[in-house]
Order: structure tokens, then C-alpha cells, then sequence
């Protein structure tokens, strides 16, 4: 387990020194995120050392640069970073974007996202706790997949679902309903697992980093605050990720050793396989750097 650990607290210690050196103060990232600003915060926050300090300095110039009032602007995600510092006593004065604020997007992952601000932001009424039971009913299936939307099975997707039911979890560590959910969840997990840590090959956004990270952070909460899982199940995984660092401490968004990924790739430019439109380097590193760094301090 100490070997594990000590993997995930060393590759996200590498991905922040990457990530300083891609951001640049004037111009930002070299791919424009849509979160990824908030994100980059939120992973920089979590550590006073230098390196850290200077990728939140930048990244909360840019966050504010952004503009917020676009229909498009991923409110959701930029909330749970901003509410979640909030909570570890960590945020900087932010003004407008300090708060609860959404963009509506009709997926079940984003739908779970405004729970998880609603209750950080103190609007998470009784009602909202009946939607939320009532969604989970809906969107899990018997073997404990959560879906995104009708009919449609995505591995990654449902890995970021227990992201977010993880966080919820530790708000309401009480709620017997969630810890049902989120175990059957992770159990549906474990059992796509195959021999060589490959855990997000089915549907939408296969073997992407926002899917690993995810589930990475899923099992070491689960393993470390709800019930033990199998360490060798956790180690496959964990190696499989950190396995496909590059020596500059970057990961490619999309994991796989045959015809591995250029660094510095872009949607718009290089149309790379695997990729959707709405996909990004510097959303998804950010993200996978914040799983890995709290993974590894789970005890």
C-alpha cells in the first residue's frame, strides 16, 4: 500500500511541475480549457511547496480571465473546485465566482455535479436529496453501472460518478442509501478490471485519464473510509496509469502503449484518435493530477 501511495503522490508531484511549466502567466495554457483553470487551482492549493505555488498563482489570474457570462462556461465544474478550497479553508477572495452558479448541462454526471455544490454551497434542500435518490434509482442498473444517459454504458462516465458520490459521501458520511449506491458502484467497477489495469474500454471516452483518475480516486476512498478492497486489484491499476507518465511528467489524454499519443496535441489541430471536440489537455491533466495527489493521501 506505501508503494502505491508513494506512485500516486510522486506522479501528481511530476504532472504539477509539467503543468507550471505549460502554463505560461500572459497567454495561459497552449490549448484553452474550459475548467481546467479551476482545476489547476484546486490541484496547486492542495500543497504549499514552491512549484505548486506558482502554477495557483497563474492559474487563478487565468480563471478570472475567463468569461463567465458564456453559455457555454462549465460552471459546474468550476464550482466544485472553487467550493471544495472553500471547504479545506484553502480559497482566495474570488467575488462573483465565489457561489453557487450552473449551466443546466442534461447529463447524469453533471446532474450529480450540482448535487455535490448544492450541498457545498448549503442549497441542498429535501428535495433535492428525493431527486437525488430518485435519479440514482433511474440511472443504476441491477449490476451497479451508472449510466449517463438512457441505454448507453460508458466506463468512464460511470467512474466519474463515483467521483462525485465519493465527495457527497464525505459531506453526509452517515447516508446509508449513498454508501449502497456508491459500494454497488464500485464493485461494478472492480469486475471490468482486466489483468493488465485496464479499467475504461467501454463506451464514451475510452481509456481517457478523466476516466482513470476518476476511478482511481473512486476505489482509494472507498478502500480507505467505506470498506478494504483487494490491494492487488488497486496496485494493476495504479501501475497501469502511472506506467504511461512521460519522462517530462505529462500524460496523453488517451492511454495506450500501441501508437502512443504526441505530446501537445489539440482537438482543433491534430484530430487525435480517441478524442471528442469537447476534450482538452489541460482539463483533463488538471483533473487527473487532483485524483492522484488525494488518492495518495488517503490513509
Amino acid at each position: 500500500m506505501l508503494n502505491r501511495k508513494f506512485k500516486l503522490s510522486k506522479s501528481a508531484n511530476r504532472l504539477v511541475h509539467y503543468l507550471n511549466t505549460k502554463l505560461n502567466e500572459e497567454i495561459g495554457y497552449p490549448d484553452q480549457p474550459s475548467w481546467g483553470y479551476a482545476f489547476s487551482y484546486l490541484l496547486a492549493k492542495q500543497s504549499d511547496s514552491i512549484e505548486f505555488k506558482e502554477l495557483a498563482e497563474k492559474s487563478v489570474i487565468h480563471l478570472k480571465r475567463q468569461d463567465n457570462s458564456h453559455p457555454n462556461y462549465s460552471w459546474e465544474f468550476v464550482v466544485f473546485a472553487l467550493q471544495k478550497l472553500k471547504k479545506q479553508n484553502r480559497l482566495d477572495k474570488m467575488d462573483v465566482l465565489d457561489g453557487y452558479h450552473e449551466k443546466g448541462t442534461r447529463m447524469f454526471n453533471w446532474f450529480l455535479l450540482r448535487n455535490i455544490n448544492k450541498i457545498f454551497c448549503g442549497k441542498f434542500s429535501a428535495f433535492d436529496k428525493y431527486k437525488l435518490y430518485i435519479g440514482l434509482f433511474l440511472f443504476q442498473n441491477k449490476d451497479g453501472l451508472i449510466l449517463d444517459e438512457f441505454k448507453t454504458r460508458s466506463l468512464q462516465y460511470h467512474a466519474f460518478c463515483l467521483f462525485i458520490l465519493a465527495h457527497i459521501i464525505e459531506k453526509q458520511p452517515d447516508n446509508k442509501i449513498l454508501k449502497k449506491h456508491f459500494l454497488e458502484g464500485v464493485k461494478c467497477a472492480i469486475s471490468y478490471i482486466l489483468e493488465d489495469g485496464s479499467a475504461i474500454y467501454i463506451g464514451r471516452g475510452q481509456e481517457q485519464i478523466f476516466g482513470y483518475g476518476s476511478l482511481i480516486y473512486a476505489l482509494e476512498f472507498c478502500h480507505s473510509r467505506i470498506e478494504k478492497l483487494d490491494e492487488r486489484i488497486l496496485n494493476k491499476l495504479v501501475d497501469k496509469v502511472t506506467s504511461l507518465q512521460r519522462e517530462d511528467g505529462s500524460y496523453p489524454l488517451v492511454l495506450r502503449t500501441r501508437q502512443p499519443e504526441d505530446n501537445d496535441v489539440c482537438f482543433k489541430s491534430n484530430h487525435p484518435d480517441g478524442w471528442y471536440g469537447y476534450n482538452t489537455l489541460y482539463d483533463y491533466q488538471p483533473f487527473l493530477g487532483y485524483c492522484l495527489f488525494m488518492a495518495g493521501t488517503f490513509k
